[in-house]
């Protein structure tokens, strides 16, 4: 009883931010409108099967109301040592379409590497908290990102790159919004940009020539400007190697593809460029609901999950298209709004950890739908097909939910 009265509110006062729950109603709705289009072939199971997730992951939401968020500060730390247990154990599990991502316990499967986001949320969130006037603002960066790094190179391996990146990106926002200097996380994220911009020898000098103009800018000692320039240089020596060696071979595919996807037209450019014709041939108000030729015989692979949006595009066109980035916006618009209210630091630390895992999802899958990322599988939130990602995104807005409800 003492453990249940921690966990839960006892004095529950219910109350729903609509400005941020419509938008994702909307999105939900339009969601469930495109998989029953998708799903015309199989007697709409998927439909009805993402409909059930729906309802599963409403109800999530409605149990993260009655739950005291402070104790996700107090456990995050534990919570983070489970996540890497997770991950760890997925390594004994079957393989599942070429993937060891989930726990499976008879008829149940888990993919911590989902849940594992929420957590690494919590776990940044306390820790940037608890440190927010340390002085010593590059060893909190270290540190920061390290704590990413562990299950990031964990989620890699298993292999699953989309997820691996949002585990980095969760990190810098974060840094940000609790004062981290712009030019700390500048010095993690060049090295970054000196290995993709490496595959053109002119691309890397112009690069080379603009970290070159903001080091000068930022007047730091001159043996850090040495060390910090001598590794980006370093960094794209070795970009061959990293490629080469430390990729999975559909990985690097998807690299050669992101910049001409002609290259493979019949492998593996194919998905990348049937999107592009999806997207295209829906014009300005699209061909209409039921009617899209490329989704309706079956030119668009994977069109329930990572090409969801080009659904859309076909079928709705750039109206369609539009509406999903207005639903989002108005969502991303209201909860800034909140979080500049917010004075309790861990609370909004994990508004922007968790807004930043939504927006990252969106724009990464909005762009590989007509190539301007690589296809790494990260689905749109509240659009794609999944169980578990549909449950953990209705989470994260329950966590939004209690967290603006608290703390304005």
């Amino acid at each position: 009883m003492r453990i249940i009265n921690k966990i839960f509110i006892k004095d529950f006062n219910f109350k729903i931010i609509w400005p941020i729950i419509v938008p994702i109603i909307a999105l939900c709705a339009f969601g469930l409108v495109l998989l029953r289009s998708t799903s015309y072939d199989s007697s709409y199971i998927i439909f009805y099967k993402q409909l059930v997730w729906v309802i599963i992951g409403t109800s999530m939401f409605l149990l993260i109301q009655f739950i005291r968020l402070r104790i996700f500060n107090e456990y995050a730390y534990h919570l983070y040592v489970l996540l890497i247990a997770g991950l760890l154990l997925t390594n004994w599990m079957p393989i599942r379409g070429g993937a060891q991502r989930w726990i499976i316990l008879g008829p149940l499967s888990i993919q911590p590497s989902e849940i594992g986001k929420i957590i690494l949320v919590f776990t940044l969130a306390k820790f940037l908290s608890d440190r927010k006037d340390d002085k010593n603002q590059l060893q909190t960066v270290i540190y920061s990102i390290a704590a990413s790094l562990i299950p990031a190179l964990l989620v890699f391996k298993q292999p699953d790159l989309g997820t691996a990146i949002i585990y980095l990106a969760i990190t810098f926002p974060m840094l940000y919004w609790v004062g981290i200097r712009p030019y700390y996380l500048f010095i993690f994220i060049a090295p970054v940009l000196s290995i993709l911009t490496s595959s053109y020898i002119s691309s890397f000098y112009i690069w080379m020539f603009l970290l070159l103009t903001i080091l000068f800018y930022s007047q730091p000692k001159i043996k850090d400007a040495i060390i910090i320039f001598s590794i980006n240089i370093l960094c794209g020596l070795v970009s061959p190697i990293i490629y080469n060696e430390y990729l999975f071979e559909h990985q690097r595919r998807r690299l050669e593809i992101m910049i001409d996807p002609f290259k493979d037209p019949n492998g593996a450019g194919y998905q990348v460029i049937q999107s592009i014709i999806s997207i295209g041939s829906g014009g300005l108000s699209g061909k209409g609901f039921n009617q899209g030729t490329q989704n309706h015989l079956k030119y668009l692979p994977v069109r329930d999950t990572d090409f969801i949006v080009s659904v859309a595009g076909e079928e709705f066109g750039l109206i369609g298209i539009s509406m999903i980035i207005l639903f989002f916006g108005t969502f991303l618009y209201w909860v800034m709004q909140y979080l500049s209210k917010i004075n309790n630091d861990f609370s909004s630390l994990t508004l922007v950890g968790t807004l930043t895992i939504l927006f990252v999802h969106l724009v990464v899958n909005m762009g590989m739908t007509v190539g301007l990322f690589p296809v790494t599988g990260l689905p749109a939130p509240f659009l794609s097909y999944g169980g578990t990602f549909m449950i953990v995104c209705l989470i994260m807005i329950g966590i939004i939910n209690n967290t603006i409800r608290n703390n304005i």
